[in-house]
């Protein structure tokens, strides 16, 4: 599935770049608790404990006590080490564009699947998908991720094992679903995330400096280079100076079969 990764030239408010990215061969993966949304994990881990009122027609007790309980864990104890990669779903996106408003703003395409393979993820837990947008009153959304989490073939042969698969699968469920739940205030925003939980909670963990304060992120690398497949380069006045300079700089990292193309939004 194709996804885009809105950035600038060189980093807006202390973020990595395309020229950074590139010349690096690494994503920066920021700590929810610094996203643009302040209750990001809260919100999801809200969403997920009020649907299990609605489920008890679904599972038995025990089910349900297992899924409690991961929840309660998960947030007691992981949700202060979880990162983000945050990608969107569109290409040419007005609000995005906004959002990198300096004229230098580029949108980059991946794979999804390519660049999780491109990456070096040792020691990470690594979960990707469509951010689901929802008032956190609502129940229907988080009812619905469970049931699927649990119908899956793979899941359902855990816990048919025995209690300590069903203990692990209730864990992962904890561990997947809430940080893509997201107040539907920013569902304009389109997003898709990759979300990083290390073995190693503070092993790797940089900083960077924006309004804010201190930002605590990891850094991402390709085992090569990146799989980027192309280059949208934002609303701006000339345009071709832009393109050439990007293109010099791919040309000097090996990226020779990227491409660069002009959004077809008229902002200015």
């Amino acid at each position: 599935m194709k996804i885009y990764h809105y950035t600038d030239l060189n980093g807006l408010n202390g973020l990595n770049g395309l020229k950074g990215i590139i010349e690096s061969g690494s994503l920066w993966a920021t700590h929810f608790s610094f996203l643009n949304d302040s209750n990001e994990l809260i919100h999801g881990m809200n969403c997920l404990e009020n649907a299990l009122q609605h489920l008890r027609d679904d599972f038995n007790p025990k089910t349900l006590k297992f899924i409690e309980q991961a929840l309660t864990h998960f947030r007691m104890h992981r949700a202060v080490h979880v990162y983000n990669l945050s990608f969107c779903l569109e290409p040419d996106l007005l609000s995005q564009w906004r959002g990198y408003g300096s004229s230098q703003g580029v949108c980059l395409e991946f794979d999804d699947e390519e660049l999780i393979a491109s990456l070096q993820l040792t020691h990470y837990q690594v979960f990707k998908n469509r951010v689901i947008y929802t008032k956190e009153d609502s129940t229907v959304e988080a009812r619905n991720e469970i049931l699927a989490f649990f119908r899956q073939p793979e899941v359902q042969a855990a816990i048919n094992a025995d209690a300590m698969h069903e203990m692990i699968q209730a864990t992962k469920l904890a561990h997947s679903l809430p940080p893509f739940f997201k107040n539907d205030g920013f569902k304009e925003e389109q997003e898709f995330r990759m979300v990083i939980l290390p073995d190693r909670p503070f092993e790797g963990v940089n900083f960077r400096v924006n309004d804010s304060g201190l930002v605590p992120y990891l850094i991402i690398k390709a085992k090569d280079k990146l799989p980027l497949k192309n280059i949208r380069i934002g609303p701006r006045s000339n345009r071709a100076m832009m393109m050439d300079g990007i293109s010099f700089l791919l040309q000097s990292r090996g990226y020779t079969s990227t491409r660069i193309s002009f959004t077809e939004t008229p902002f200015r």
